[in-house]
């Protein structure tokens, strides 16, 4: 069953409990890819899709190892990463106003999905 990689990454359970980390999801994912196509992979879509590529066949091997069944947020996590690791020093904000290093916004990340009800793995 080949496309169980493929719907893994795009497949995430919404319900009463999950919506909204869901939307915050999808609202990180298209804010940090478009903010690396523009920036470090400006004019260059072959890179950017091979980064991408190469970050789902690691997620999908880890997924694997960990028997995680749902790839989505490793996948979007991932794209966070990247755009973290190039801006490091740039200061951003998160909810309420909270200033921090680009460095440390996965880790926020992270643990707001927690919070909310998601698992840290």
């Amino acid at each position: 069953q080949i496309w169980r990689p493929i719907t893994a990454t795009f497949f995430f359970p919404v319900g009463p409990g999950t919506g909204f980390l869901y939307l915050v999801n999808l609202y990180f994912l298209y804010q940090y890819s478009s903010r690396l196509e523009t920036g470090a992979f400006d004019g260059r879509p072959a890179d950017y899709m091979f980064m991408l590529l190469f970050n789902w066949i690691c997620i999908v091997i880890t997924g694997l190892v960990m028997d995680m069944q749902l790839l989505m947020i490793p996948l979007i996590m991932s794209v966070l990463y990247v755009w973290a690791q190039l801006n490091r020093d740039m200061i951003v904000s998160f909810w309420f106003g909270t200033r921090f290093k680009a460095c440390y916004l996965p880790w926020v990340i992270l643990g707001f999905n927690y919070i909310i009800g998601g698992s840290y793995v």
